[in-house]
């Protein structure tokens, strides 16, 4: 087949993130490829069909508070009755608006469609199923992917859904062409790495894309620009993360974040200019896991940016690591916020040192407190996830926690708070005592602390966070609001 002609074949690329302010950059990415290589394509995508995203954070109440205390309390009948909802699909469903979706997602799905490629994260089990039955007695096939599915008992989850082909865990920027050429011409496709049907050995997939400035520059024509809030490009300069030794993290056993790459700095710049005047935007959000990784980049688009796009303004997260250059400081946050970066997340998880240590977090305390007071210093607003529930954590592990919010509280604009959670693949799950092992409920170990000096550091920083999420963003970072 002669690629660059058209193929006569219908490819619909379904998009289920109806969470983001932004359209989800793998779906740019795909559609280029797709196009590229000759098939016809149509995108669906939430709010192309009516779906409105949803704030991720929102100004906080009084009532938000008390709702924080019911789900960080370590009652065990509580903590029981939380995951037993959380797993019902109706309630799922509806707190997600996944019922809408799936009627807006069949409905917008042509009679001469030949294939539909859903891209997904595991918590959209239940659509993809409903979806893909559909779809099957309609004699249209369904492939599946996502960055979570080099865990095999996701993928033996997903293909035993009626009308799933295949489900592909893995970076497919090398082969998506070819590798769908190849389905309607009836071949094997199990041949590429990370593809998997029923009925055929599965091996983890340690196929990993490293050739960076091969990547095209997203398509992102498809999207419904008029609807979303603001018009806003996400991008990623980098795959992976620098440090990538954190215990508890999920993203660096992902499919894409297996060990670190980056784009160089002219490349990143050239698509930037270009996705600029594609979308006649000039926001930007960088997808990074931590947009730091790069001293080189990080700097590059500090001093580059304003020369491409006209007052830019974009957001990004960073890891405030023990490196001695990590471009956290003051006199480089200065220079980032005039070149326009408006806000920053970041992983505190917490201000105990021990804790910290363990968790390999690679940083200390005194690094985080110089960093939240720069970020404050230079004016970018900030936004910081943390964790309670961490194993082993003590009263005082808490109080040095409580202690350090209650002191740079002035310095945050949100703070994401979560149960601490071990997910699947993780490092930590491997470090784990047998006395820990017994102890785990619903992923998490020590759900049965409720030491009095332990619940009044928990509470105390519940309320601090609270505090601080009570507040509007500052005028600068609205273009953020609800995003991240």
């Amino acid at each position: 087949m002669d690629k660059t002609q058209p193929t006569n074949i219908n490819v619909t690329l379904v998009d289920l993130n109806n969470f983001a302010h932004y359209p989800t950059l793998s779906m740019g990415l795909l559609a280029r490829y797709i196009r590229d290589f000759g098939f016809n394509l149509k995108v669906i995508s939430p709010l192309s069909n009516g779906i409105k995203s949803r704030k991720r954070e929102k100004v906080e109440t009084i009532i938000d508070y008390y709702k924080t205390r019911l789900i960080f309390s370590q009652l065990k009948s509580i903590r029981r009755l939380i995951t037993i909802a959380e797993s019902i699909p109706l309630i799922k469903e509806r707190f997600l608006n996944k019922g809408k979706l799936y009627k807006a997602v069949i409905s917008a799905i042509k009679p001469d469609t030949d294939l539909v490629l859903i891209s997904t994260y595991n918590e959209n089990y239940s659509i993809c199923k409903k979806i893909s039955e559909y779809l099957h007695k309609k004699g249209i096939p369904v492939i599946i992917g996502g960055p979570a599915f080099n865990d095999l008992k996701q993928v033996d989850q997903f293909l035993d859904i009626t009308g799933v082909s295949y489900v592909i865990g893995s970076e497919i920027d090398n082969y998506l062409g070819q590798m769908l050429f190849d389905f309607f011409q009836e071949k094997d496709i199990t041949s590429y790495p990370g593809v998997y049907t029923k009925g055929v050995k599965k091996t983890p997939n340690s196929y990993i894309f490293k050739e960076l400035d091969q990547l095209p520059v997203p398509d992102f024509t498809d999207f419904a620009w008029d609807k979303y809030p603001n018009k806003i490009i996400p991008y990623m300069t980098g795959r992976g993360c620098s440090w990538g030794k954190c215990n508890f993290c999920s993203d660096v056993v992902l499919v894409n974040g297996r060990s670190y790459r980056s784009q160089t700095k002219e490349k990143i710049l050239s698509d930037l200019k270009a996705l600029s005047k594609q979308i006649d935007t000039h926001i930007i959000a960088f997808t990074d896991l931590k947009l730091n990784s790069n001293i080189q980049v990080w700097n590059a688009l500090i001093d580059g940016l304003p020369k491409i796009i006209e007052n830019p303004i974009w957001f990004c997260s960073v890891h405030v690591d023990d490196r001695n250059k990590n471009g956290l400081d003051f006199e480089t946050l200065k220079k980032a916020k005039e070149a326009g970066l408006t806000r920053m997340s970041f992983g505190l998880e917490t201000a105990s040192q021990r804790l910290l240590d363990d968790m390999k977090k690679g940083t200390t305390v005194a690094k985080l407190d110089a960093f939240v007071n720069a970020a404050y210093k230079a004016g970018i607003s900030l936004r910081a996830t943390m964790f309670i529930g961490y194993r082993g954590e003590t009263a005082q592990d808490l109080k040095e926690t409580y202690e350090f919010l209650l002191k740079n509280q002035h310095c945050f604009e949100r703070i994401k708070a979560c149960r601490f959670q071990m997910y699947d693949m993780t490092p930590i799950l491997d470090e784990l005592t047998p006395q820990e092992r017994e102890q785990m409920f619903a992923r998490q170990i020590n759900h049965l602390y409720a030491t009095k000096d332990y619940i009044k550091y928990k509470k105390g920083i519940l309320k601090v966070v609270n505090k601080i999420n009570s507040k509007r963003l500052n005028e600068a970072a609205r273009a953020f609001d609800g995003v991240m």
